[in-house]
């Protein structure tokens, strides 16, 4: 038998951590938002915390890109280290910024980015790609406001996974030695993406976002893309995102075969699907070259760390192996079949040795949800109104050769109102690979 101490912690605490999420109160839920360029009334609180401009520590500005000589639907190639004019106002111009080398910087000084009333492209407002297949690195971006769009920011090889992978270069290695990396975003907001609000490509490593605000993304609010890594997500406020007309899509933050990243310190608010999803993609679409991501993912989504963040009014917080139990069958996957029956498929999933530390959950119906193993969950705090905090287990790996899900640690959590047994809910074979002290 397990050693389990039941623990608890106070209202005052509760409250003290609401307070960090612009006066919510519990028992209100913020209303279904959808991907239009109106911003809801509801999130003016949360929003009006995003600064116009903050010092980001960028090279200084050898280049002043004059805004009043700017085009409608231009794109602008970057130059070293550059900055927009004073008091810049791109709002339904469509302008797009491209960075395509190696120790380049854009500071927008604030300015605000949007798109045509006719504009239905789905082209990012702003975009890091090197002009060949050679990797480009020591990249920062600044104080840039955008709505709309397809995303506000992308990050990306030269070429298409699917290119690449034709080619026959598929060793991870290999793909990050041709990735951006070494890339600084920092005080950037992102609204009314028609996809994600930010996009880290395929390989790319060494991102960091600091106080970005991403809302009302048509999906997910930020994606970190097969083999990417060494990526920090932290300061930073996730609202509203992966509604597609009313209906919960997708998460803030998907983390897709992605691994050594750290999600530290953000907010998280009533995101359609939830906070932050681990899973491997199943190489889905396989028999379908022409798809630009039709590459398999060999990589496990692991040893990420989440620690300090505050999630709220959300479905699910926390997911590991997030597609483990889910039918993929109108997938078309490529990879790892583990159970098939005449209307389902599942593939296994994938998200390893995954920390979750110090984190707040309030008005959430499932805190942490784990379905793969070595996953620690330590120091997390769950209000009286989190209906369930801790779910371990997998019904679909337990009948396969995979077997239970094992090495999960579960110490030091704090709950109010439940003991131990109603707070953490352990599957089957699951509960004799699970240590709770």
């Amino acid at each position: 038998m397990p050693f389990i101490r039941k623990s608890f912690f106070s209202a005052s605490l509760i409250g003290l951590m609401a307070g960090t999420i612009s006066g919510l109160a519990a028992c209100d839920r913020l209303p279904s938002v959808s991907s239009n360029s109106s911003t809801d009334a509801s999130f003016n609180d949360i929003t009006s915390q995003q600064p116009v401009t903050v010092d980001a520590k960028l090279p200084t500005a050898t280049t002043v890109i004059d805004c009043a000589q700017l085009l409608p639907r231009q794109t602008v190639k970057v130059k070293g280290h550059s900055a927009l004019s004073k008091d810049c106002d791109l709002k339904g111009q469509s302008i797009r910024f491209e960075l395509q080398e190696s120790h380049s910087s854009l500071d927008c000084q604030g300015a605000a980015l949007s798109t045509m009333s006719d504009d239905q492209s789905k082209a990012s407002a702003i975009i890091i790609k090197p002009k060949t297949d050679t990797a480009i690195e020591g990249i920062a971006v600044a104080n840039c406001h955008v709505d709309g769009y397809g995303h506000a920011l992308h990050i990306r090889q030269y070429s298409q996974p699917n290119q690449r992978y034709a080619r026959g270069l598929i060793d991870p290695a290999a793909n990050r030695a041709l990735a951006p990396r070494d890339i600084r975003v920092m005080n950037v907001s992102s609204r009314n993406s028609i996809n994600s609000g930010m996009f880290v490509g395929d390989h790319v490593h060494g991102v960091t976002f600091n106080k970005v605000h991403i809302q009302n993304a048509g999906t997910v609010g930020l994606y970190l893309e097969f083999g990417s890594r060494d990526n920090v997500i932290k300061n930073s406020v996730f609202v509203g995102n992966g509604f597609r007309t009313f209906k919960p899509n997708r998460e803030a933050i998907a983390v897709d075969s992605s691994s050594n990243n750290r999600i530290e310190n953000n907010q998280f608010i009533h995101n359609g699907a939830g906070s932050i999803l681990l899973y491997r993609n199943c190489f889905e679409h396989a028999d379908d070259p022409t798809r630009g991501n039709h590459f398999k993912r060999t990589e496990s989504s692991r040893d990420n760390i989440i620690r300090g963040n505050v999630f709220q009014d959300e479905p699910v917080g926390i997911w590991v192996a997030s597609r483990q139990s889910r039918n993929l069958k109108g997938f078309e996957c490529g990879a790892y079949l583990v159970k098939q029956t005449l209307f389902a498929n599942y593939h296994l999933d994938s998200a390893k040795d995954n920390q979750i530390i110090n984190n707040h959950f309030q008005q959430v119906e499932q805190g942490i949800i784990v379905e793969d193993d070595g996953t620690l969950i330590t120091g997390n705090q769950f209000a009286a109104d989190v209906n369930l905090p801790i779910n371990i287990g997998s019904e679909v790996r337990e009948q396969t050769d995979a077997g239970a899900i094992k090495g999960t640690m579960i110490s030091g959590n704090t709950f109010t109102d439940k003991t131990i047994e109603q707070a953490v809910k352990i599957r089957g074979a699951s509960k004799t690979a699970t240590e709770i002290r």
